[in-house]
Protein backbone atom coordinates (compact mmCIF):
# COMPACT_ATOMS: atom_id res chain seq x y z
CA UNK A 1 0.00 0.00 0.00
CA UNK A 2 1.49 3.62 -0.77
CA UNK A 3 0.80 6.02 1.74
CA UNK A 4 2.34 9.29 2.12
CA UNK A 5 4.62 11.06 4.62
CA UNK A 6 4.89 13.86 5.74
CA UNK A 7 7.27 15.32 3.60
CA UNK A 8 5.64 18.60 2.11
CA UNK A 9 3.29 19.71 4.75
CA UNK A 10 3.75 23.15 5.95
CA UNK A 11 5.47 24.00 9.07
CA UNK A 12 7.07 21.54 11.57
CA UNK A 13 4.82 18.48 12.87
CA UNK A 14 6.05 19.29 16.14
CA UNK A 15 4.81 22.61 16.78
CA UNK A 16 1.17 21.39 16.38
CA UNK A 17 -2.05 24.22 16.65
CA UNK A 18 -4.42 23.30 18.94
CA UNK A 19 -7.47 23.35 18.58
CA UNK A 20 -10.80 22.23 20.23
CA UNK A 21 -12.83 21.55 16.67
CA UNK A 22 -14.20 18.27 16.18
CA UNK A 23 -14.16 18.14 12.05
CA UNK A 24 -15.96 14.66 10.47
CA UNK A 25 -14.08 13.34 7.80
CA UNK A 26 -15.48 11.49 5.20
CA UNK A 27 -12.73 9.83 2.44
CA UNK A 28 -9.82 10.10 4.15
CA UNK A 29 -8.30 6.96 3.22
CA UNK A 30 -8.45 7.99 -0.29
CA UNK A 31 -5.96 10.10 -1.98
CA UNK A 32 -6.90 13.33 -1.43
CA UNK A 33 -8.59 12.84 1.53
CA UNK A 34 -5.25 11.21 3.39
CA UNK A 35 -3.42 14.31 2.38
CA UNK A 36 -5.83 16.42 3.98
CA UNK A 37 -6.36 13.92 7.12
CA UNK A 38 -2.75 14.76 7.46
CA UNK A 39 -2.41 18.29 7.59
CA UNK A 40 -6.00 18.69 9.71
CA UNK A 41 -3.76 16.14 12.54
CA UNK A 42 -1.00 18.59 12.27
CA UNK A 43 -3.11 21.40 12.70
CA UNK A 44 -4.20 20.21 15.43
CA UNK A 45 -7.51 19.12 14.92
CA UNK A 46 -9.92 16.32 17.07
CA UNK A 47 -11.21 14.08 14.22
CA UNK A 48 -13.47 11.12 13.96
CA UNK A 49 -12.92 9.55 10.31
CA UNK A 50 -15.94 7.51 8.91
CA UNK A 51 -14.15 4.42 6.94
CA UNK A 52 -16.03 2.73 4.35
CA UNK A 53 -16.85 -0.21 5.56
CA UNK A 54 -14.75 -3.70 3.46
CA UNK A 55 -16.91 -5.97 1.70
CA UNK A 56 -17.04 -9.51 2.52
CA UNK A 57 -15.88 -8.17 6.24
CA UNK A 58 -18.60 -8.35 8.82
CA UNK A 59 -16.60 -8.42 11.68
CA UNK A 60 -16.83 -5.31 14.13
CA UNK A 61 -13.90 -2.67 13.71
CA UNK A 62 -12.47 -4.54 10.79
CA UNK A 63 -10.09 -1.55 9.98
CA UNK A 64 -8.90 -1.36 13.63
CA UNK A 65 -8.41 2.10 15.17
CA UNK A 66 -4.28 2.02 15.03
CA UNK A 67 -3.92 0.26 11.97
CA UNK A 68 -6.43 2.53 9.93
CA UNK A 69 -4.42 5.27 11.12
CA UNK A 70 -0.90 3.84 10.70
CA UNK A 71 -1.24 2.69 7.73
CA UNK A 72 -3.79 4.41 5.62
CA UNK A 73 -3.28 8.31 6.96
CA UNK A 74 0.49 8.50 8.55
CA UNK A 75 2.27 6.76 6.05
CA UNK A 76 5.99 4.99 6.90
CA UNK A 77 7.57 8.01 6.86
CA UNK A 78 5.97 9.96 9.87
CA UNK A 79 6.18 6.58 11.76
CA UNK A 80 10.06 6.67 11.63
CA UNK A 81 9.93 10.39 12.32
CA UNK A 82 8.11 9.44 15.36
CA UNK A 83 9.95 6.85 16.39
CA UNK A 84 12.97 9.46 16.96
CA UNK A 85 10.80 11.87 18.82
CA UNK A 86 9.88 9.38 21.40
CA UNK A 87 11.52 11.54 24.46
CA UNK A 88 9.15 14.58 23.23
CA UNK A 89 5.82 14.69 25.60
CA UNK A 90 2.71 16.20 26.05
CA UNK A 91 -0.40 16.43 28.38
CA UNK A 92 -2.10 14.39 26.37
CA UNK A 93 0.08 11.95 25.60
CA UNK A 94 0.10 8.21 25.82
CA UNK A 95 2.37 6.80 28.38
CA UNK A 96 5.41 6.13 26.08
CA UNK A 97 5.20 9.81 25.62
CA UNK A 98 5.34 9.54 21.76
CA UNK A 99 3.60 11.87 19.62
CA UNK A 100 1.44 9.17 17.56
CA UNK A 101 0.21 8.45 20.99
CA UNK A 102 -1.13 12.21 20.88
CA UNK A 103 -2.39 11.68 17.42
CA UNK A 104 -4.06 9.20 18.23
CA UNK A 105 -6.06 10.68 21.48
CA UNK A 106 -7.18 13.20 18.49
CA UNK A 107 -8.61 10.32 16.13
CA UNK A 108 -11.82 8.58 16.43
CA UNK A 109 -12.85 5.87 13.78
CA UNK A 110 -16.54 4.81 12.53
CA UNK A 111 -17.11 2.43 10.17
CA UNK A 112 -19.96 3.28 8.04
CA UNK A 113 -21.26 3.71 4.16
CA UNK A 114 -22.57 7.76 3.30
CA UNK A 115 -25.19 5.80 0.90
CA UNK A 116 -27.41 4.50 3.98
CA UNK A 117 -29.32 5.81 6.20
CA UNK A 118 -27.49 7.42 9.25
CA UNK A 119 -24.27 7.12 7.86
CA UNK A 120 -24.76 3.24 8.18
CA UNK A 121 -23.56 3.64 11.95
CA UNK A 122 -25.48 2.49 15.30
CA UNK A 123 -28.26 4.71 16.29
CA UNK A 124 -26.43 5.84 19.58
CA UNK A 125 -22.68 6.30 17.62
CA UNK A 126 -25.16 8.90 14.78
CA UNK A 127 -26.54 10.76 17.77
CA UNK A 128 -23.39 11.33 19.52
CA UNK A 129 -21.72 12.60 15.93
CA UNK A 130 -24.59 14.72 15.76
CA UNK A 131 -24.22 16.11 18.98
CA UNK A 132 -20.18 16.57 18.80
CA UNK A 133 -19.14 16.97 15.68
CA UNK A 134 -18.61 20.85 14.49
CA UNK A 135 -17.85 20.86 11.07
CA UNK A 136 -18.11 18.29 8.25
CA UNK A 137 -15.16 17.88 5.83
CA UNK A 138 -17.07 15.47 2.83
CA UNK A 139 -14.06 14.28 0.63
CA UNK A 140 -15.73 10.88 -0.15
CA UNK A 141 -16.63 10.72 -3.96
CA UNK A 142 -16.62 7.61 -6.60
CA UNK A 143 -14.62 9.26 -9.28
CA UNK A 144 -14.72 6.46 -12.00
CA UNK A 145 -15.55 7.81 -15.36
CA UNK A 146 -17.16 4.97 -16.96
CA UNK A 147 -20.41 6.43 -17.96
CA UNK A 148 -22.49 2.45 -18.54
CA UNK A 149 -21.85 3.10 -13.73
CA UNK A 150 -23.50 6.35 -14.11
CA UNK A 151 -26.33 4.50 -11.09
CA UNK A 152 -23.16 4.39 -8.84
CA UNK A 153 -21.92 7.83 -9.36
CA UNK A 154 -25.15 9.19 -8.96
CA UNK A 155 -25.48 6.93 -5.35
CA UNK A 156 -22.32 7.98 -4.08
CA UNK A 157 -21.59 11.38 -5.13
CA UNK A 158 -25.16 12.76 -5.41
CA UNK A 159 -27.00 10.67 -2.60
CA UNK A 160 -23.98 10.17 -0.23
CA UNK A 161 -23.68 14.39 -0.42
CA UNK A 162 -27.43 14.53 0.81
CA UNK A 163 -26.70 12.34 3.49
CA UNK A 164 -23.84 14.22 4.89
CA UNK A 165 -25.52 17.25 4.69
CA UNK A 166 -28.65 16.04 6.34
CA UNK A 167 -25.83 14.93 8.85
CA UNK A 168 -24.43 18.28 9.41
CA UNK A 169 -27.83 19.84 10.02
CA UNK A 170 -28.68 17.32 12.68
CA UNK A 171 -27.89 17.78 16.39
CA UNK A 172 -26.18 20.94 16.45
CA UNK A 173 -25.01 22.84 13.27
CA UNK A 174 -21.98 21.99 11.50
CA UNK A 175 -19.92 23.75 9.06
CA UNK A 176 -19.84 22.00 5.30
CA UNK A 177 -17.36 21.76 3.39
CA UNK A 178 -16.98 20.11 0.15
CA UNK A 179 -14.47 18.93 -2.10
CA UNK A 180 -15.80 19.44 -5.62
CA UNK A 181 -13.85 19.21 -9.10
CA UNK A 182 -13.35 22.25 -11.37
CA UNK A 183 -14.69 20.66 -13.88
CA UNK A 184 -18.55 20.99 -12.90
CA UNK A 185 -18.19 23.49 -15.83
CA UNK A 186 -18.21 20.44 -18.32
CA UNK A 187 -17.32 21.25 -21.72
CA UNK A 188 -17.24 25.13 -21.56
CA UNK A 189 -14.45 27.09 -22.88
CA UNK A 190 -14.56 30.18 -21.61
CA UNK A 191 -12.94 31.51 -18.09
CA UNK A 192 -15.25 29.69 -14.78
CA UNK A 193 -15.45 32.10 -12.17
CA UNK A 194 -15.06 31.01 -8.79
CA UNK A 195 -17.59 33.80 -7.21
CA UNK A 196 -21.01 32.35 -9.42
CA UNK A 197 -21.97 28.91 -9.42
CA UNK A 198 -22.37 26.91 -12.26
CA UNK A 199 -25.92 27.39 -12.64
CA UNK A 200 -27.06 26.62 -15.78
CA UNK A 201 -26.09 22.51 -16.07
CA UNK A 202 -24.00 22.33 -19.17
CA UNK A 203 -22.80 19.23 -21.27
CA UNK A 204 -20.51 17.00 -20.01
CA UNK A 205 -17.23 15.12 -21.02
CA UNK A 206 -18.03 13.00 -18.67
CA UNK A 207 -21.21 11.06 -16.04
CA UNK A 208 -18.49 11.77 -13.10
CA UNK A 209 -18.68 15.74 -13.92
CA UNK A 210 -22.55 15.53 -13.72
CA UNK A 211 -22.63 14.14 -10.79
CA UNK A 212 -20.34 16.01 -8.87
CA UNK A 213 -21.55 19.16 -10.62
CA UNK A 214 -25.58 17.66 -9.65
CA UNK A 215 -23.83 17.24 -6.04
CA UNK A 216 -22.60 20.84 -5.62
CA UNK A 217 -25.89 22.34 -6.27
CA UNK A 218 -27.82 20.47 -3.69
CA UNK A 219 -25.03 21.31 -1.57
CA UNK A 220 -25.47 25.19 -2.37
CA UNK A 221 -29.44 25.27 -1.99
CA UNK A 222 -29.31 22.75 1.34
CA UNK A 223 -26.94 25.02 2.81
CA UNK A 224 -28.50 28.28 1.79
CA UNK A 225 -32.38 27.05 2.56
CA UNK A 226 -31.03 25.57 6.34
CA UNK A 227 -28.30 28.22 7.04
CA UNK A 228 -25.35 26.10 7.04
CA UNK A 229 -21.98 27.50 6.35
CA UNK A 230 -20.51 25.87 3.70
CA UNK A 231 -17.34 25.74 1.85
CA UNK A 232 -16.59 24.43 -1.57
CA UNK A 233 -13.21 23.46 -2.86
CA UNK A 234 -12.87 22.71 -6.67
CA UNK A 235 -9.84 21.28 -7.81
CA UNK A 236 -8.53 20.55 -10.94
CA UNK A 237 -6.38 17.54 -12.25
CA UNK A 238 -4.34 15.90 -8.90
CA UNK A 239 -0.90 14.44 -9.87
CA UNK A 240 1.52 13.20 -7.04
CA UNK A 241 3.71 15.24 -4.50
CA UNK A 242 5.54 17.78 -5.94
CA UNK A 243 9.49 16.79 -4.01
CA UNK A 244 8.64 13.20 -3.95
CA UNK A 245 6.04 12.11 -6.54
CA UNK A 246 4.26 9.85 -3.96
CA UNK A 247 0.59 8.50 -5.12
CA UNK A 248 -1.99 6.13 -5.01
CA UNK A 249 -3.88 7.10 -7.59
CA UNK A 250 -2.84 6.26 -11.52
CA UNK A 251 -4.73 7.48 -13.80
CA UNK A 252 -5.47 10.67 -15.81
CA UNK A 253 -1.86 12.05 -17.01
CA UNK A 254 -0.80 8.56 -15.56
CA UNK A 255 -2.44 6.49 -18.18
CA UNK A 256 -1.25 8.41 -21.08
CA UNK A 257 2.46 8.88 -19.84
CA UNK A 258 2.37 4.75 -18.67
CA UNK A 259 0.83 3.81 -22.36
CA UNK A 260 3.47 6.10 -24.33
CA UNK A 261 5.96 4.21 -21.85
CA UNK A 262 4.86 0.97 -22.71
CA UNK A 263 4.89 1.45 -26.41
CA UNK A 264 8.43 2.87 -26.03
CA UNK A 265 9.99 -0.39 -24.51
CA UNK A 266 7.78 -2.95 -25.83
CA UNK A 267 7.68 -1.40 -29.68
CA UNK A 268 10.97 0.72 -29.71
CA UNK A 269 13.23 -1.13 -27.73
CA UNK A 270 12.65 -4.95 -28.02
CA UNK A 271 10.46 -5.38 -31.10
CA UNK A 272 10.86 -3.17 -33.36
CA UNK A 273 14.17 -2.65 -34.37
CA UNK A 274 14.69 -0.07 -37.72
CA UNK A 275 11.61 1.37 -36.83
CA UNK A 276 12.54 4.83 -35.63
CA UNK A 277 10.38 7.82 -36.65
CA UNK A 278 7.00 5.89 -35.73
CA UNK A 279 4.74 8.50 -35.47
CA UNK A 280 1.63 8.28 -32.86
CA UNK A 281 -1.34 10.66 -33.36
CA UNK A 282 -3.00 11.74 -30.28
CA UNK A 283 -6.48 13.34 -30.65
CA UNK A 284 -6.90 17.36 -29.11
CA UNK A 285 -5.36 20.42 -30.25
CA UNK A 286 -2.19 21.86 -29.10
CA UNK A 287 -3.24 24.70 -27.35
CA UNK A 288 -4.94 22.24 -25.24
CA UNK A 289 -4.84 23.49 -21.46
CA UNK A 290 -4.23 20.40 -19.18
CA UNK A 291 -4.58 21.80 -15.64
CA UNK A 292 -2.33 19.54 -13.09
CA UNK A 293 -1.60 20.30 -9.38
CA UNK A 294 0.10 18.49 -7.03
CA UNK A 295 -1.65 16.72 -4.35
CA UNK A 296 0.37 18.75 -1.90
CA UNK A 297 -0.33 21.41 -3.13
CA UNK A 298 -4.09 20.88 -3.30
CA UNK A 299 -4.37 19.42 0.65
CA UNK A 300 -1.76 22.47 1.97
CA UNK A 301 -4.56 25.24 0.38
CA UNK A 302 -7.70 23.88 1.92
CA UNK A 303 -7.01 23.38 5.10
CA UNK A 304 -5.55 27.26 4.69
CA UNK A 305 -8.55 28.02 3.31
CA UNK A 306 -11.05 25.37 5.38
CA UNK A 307 -9.14 27.63 8.14
CA UNK A 308 -9.77 31.57 6.84
CA UNK A 309 -12.74 33.10 8.23
CA UNK A 310 -13.30 35.09 4.70
CA UNK A 311 -13.91 31.24 3.41
CA UNK A 312 -17.71 30.73 4.36
CA UNK A 313 -20.22 30.47 2.06
CA UNK A 314 -17.76 30.59 -1.16
CA UNK A 315 -16.19 28.39 -3.67
CA UNK A 316 -12.54 27.99 -4.13
CA UNK A 317 -10.58 26.72 -7.52
CA UNK A 318 -7.81 25.13 -6.21
CA UNK A 319 -6.34 25.14 -9.88
CA UNK A 320 -2.92 26.10 -11.44
CA UNK A 321 -2.75 29.68 -12.34
CA UNK A 322 -0.64 28.89 -15.15
CA UNK A 323 -1.18 25.25 -16.64
CA UNK A 324 0.62 24.08 -19.97
CA UNK A 325 -0.55 23.66 -22.95
CA UNK A 326 -1.17 20.07 -24.54
CA UNK A 327 2.22 20.84 -26.89
CA UNK A 328 4.32 22.06 -24.04
CA UNK A 329 3.69 19.15 -21.48
CA UNK A 330 4.06 16.40 -24.64
CA UNK A 331 7.63 18.52 -24.98
CA UNK A 332 8.13 17.73 -21.00
CA UNK A 333 6.95 14.77 -21.20
CA UNK A 334 8.93 13.12 -23.90
CA UNK A 335 12.20 13.44 -23.11
CA UNK A 336 11.95 12.62 -19.33
CA UNK A 337 10.00 8.80 -20.36
CA UNK A 338 12.64 8.10 -22.75
CA UNK A 339 10.97 8.39 -25.58
CA UNK A 340 13.30 8.67 -28.89
CA UNK A 341 12.15 6.64 -31.48
CA UNK A 342 8.00 7.66 -31.60
CA UNK A 343 6.84 10.93 -32.74
CA UNK A 344 4.16 12.49 -30.64
CA UNK A 345 1.55 14.64 -32.62
CA UNK A 346 -1.37 16.10 -31.93
CA UNK A 347 -3.81 15.63 -34.82
CA UNK A 348 -7.70 16.54 -34.01
CA UNK A 349 -10.29 14.45 -33.47
CA UNK A 350 -8.71 11.66 -36.04
CA UNK A 351 -11.74 9.63 -36.53
CA UNK A 352 -11.87 9.97 -39.99
CA UNK A 353 -8.14 8.73 -40.44
CA UNK A 354 -6.65 5.43 -40.33
CA UNK A 355 -5.24 4.52 -37.79
CA UNK A 356 -1.81 2.34 -36.86
CA UNK A 357 -1.58 -0.48 -34.92
CA UNK A 358 0.22 1.58 -32.25
CA UNK A 359 -2.12 3.96 -32.71
CA UNK A 360 -5.08 1.80 -31.99
CA UNK A 361 -3.15 0.81 -28.65
CA UNK A 362 -2.91 4.22 -27.49
CA UNK A 363 -6.27 5.30 -27.45
CA UNK A 364 -7.62 2.43 -26.80
CA UNK A 365 -5.88 2.60 -23.20
CA UNK A 366 -6.89 6.29 -22.92
CA UNK A 367 -10.03 6.88 -24.45
CA UNK A 368 -11.71 7.94 -20.83
CA UNK A 369 -9.63 11.22 -21.50
CA UNK A 370 -10.00 12.45 -24.76
CA UNK A 371 -12.17 15.31 -24.09
CA UNK A 372 -9.49 17.11 -21.60
CA UNK A 373 -7.35 17.29 -24.53
CA UNK A 374 -9.47 19.71 -26.44
CA UNK A 375 -10.08 21.91 -23.47
CA UNK A 376 -9.53 25.16 -23.33
CA UNK A 377 -11.00 26.06 -19.97
CA UNK A 378 -9.54 28.58 -17.83
CA UNK A 379 -10.17 29.11 -14.32
CA UNK A 380 -10.70 31.82 -12.30
CA UNK A 381 -8.64 31.37 -8.67
CA UNK A 382 -8.76 35.01 -6.98
CA UNK A 383 -10.59 34.31 -4.12
CA UNK A 384 -7.79 30.95 -3.48
CA UNK A 385 -5.29 33.23 -4.21
CA UNK A 386 -6.33 36.18 -1.73
CA UNK A 387 -6.40 33.36 0.75
CA UNK A 388 -3.15 32.13 0.15
CA UNK A 389 -1.60 35.47 -0.23
CA UNK A 390 -0.03 35.32 3.19
CA UNK A 391 0.65 31.70 3.79
CA UNK A 392 3.37 31.14 1.16
CA UNK A 393 1.63 28.62 0.05
CA UNK A 394 2.37 28.66 -4.71
CA UNK A 395 0.79 26.41 -6.77
CA UNK A 396 4.32 24.58 -8.15
CA UNK A 397 5.08 25.58 -12.15
CA UNK A 398 5.00 22.16 -13.88
CA UNK A 399 8.52 21.97 -15.01
CA UNK A 400 10.79 19.21 -16.46
CA UNK A 401 12.21 18.62 -13.09
CA UNK A 402 8.72 18.27 -11.58
CA UNK A 403 7.41 15.62 -14.10
CA UNK A 404 10.48 13.50 -13.73
CA UNK A 405 9.50 13.57 -10.25
CA UNK A 406 6.75 11.94 -11.16
CA UNK A 407 7.32 9.87 -13.68
CA UNK A 408 10.15 8.44 -11.93
CA UNK A 409 7.84 7.55 -8.55
CA UNK A 410 5.27 5.17 -11.00
CA UNK A 411 8.16 3.89 -12.80
CA UNK A 412 9.87 2.78 -9.47
CA UNK A 413 6.35 1.45 -8.31
CA UNK A 414 5.07 -0.10 -11.66
CA UNK A 415 2.32 2.54 -12.30
CA UNK A 416 0.69 1.66 -9.29
CA UNK A 417 -0.51 -2.02 -10.77
CA UNK A 418 -2.47 -3.96 -7.56
CA UNK A 419 -1.47 -0.68 -5.48
CA UNK A 420 -5.04 0.24 -4.51
CA UNK A 421 -7.25 -0.84 -1.93
CA UNK A 422 -10.57 -1.89 -2.44
CA UNK A 423 -11.45 1.17 -0.21
CA UNK A 424 -9.18 3.50 -1.80
CA UNK A 425 -11.36 2.21 -5.11
CA UNK A 426 -14.13 4.19 -3.61
CA UNK A 427 -12.83 6.61 -1.06
CA UNK A 428 -10.85 9.06 -3.12
CA UNK A 429 -11.96 12.79 -3.91
CA UNK A 430 -11.84 14.18 -7.53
Amino acid sequence: MICFGFSNVKGSIFNMEKSEKIILVTGSTGFLGSAITRRLLVSGYRLRLLIRKRDNDTSPNSFGRESTVKELILGNQLNECLTEQRSMTDDRAGTDGSLYDLFLSNVEIFEGDITSRDLGLEEEEYKRLCCEVDEVFHCAAATHFENQRADELVTVNVKGTENMLQFANSGKQKRFHYVSTAYVAGKQNDIVYENEPVDEEPQFNNEYERSKFIAEQVVIKYAKSNEIPYTIYRPSIIVGESETGETCKFDNLYTFMKVLFNIQNSFINHESEGLNDIAVRVPGVSNALINLVPVDYVADAIVAILKARESINKIFHITNPDPPELCELRDLLMPVLGIEGINVKVDGQMEHKRLSAIERLFLRHTRTYYSYLFSRLRFDCRNTQSVLESTGIICPVITRDLVKVLVDFAISHNWGDGKQTESQKVEIAC
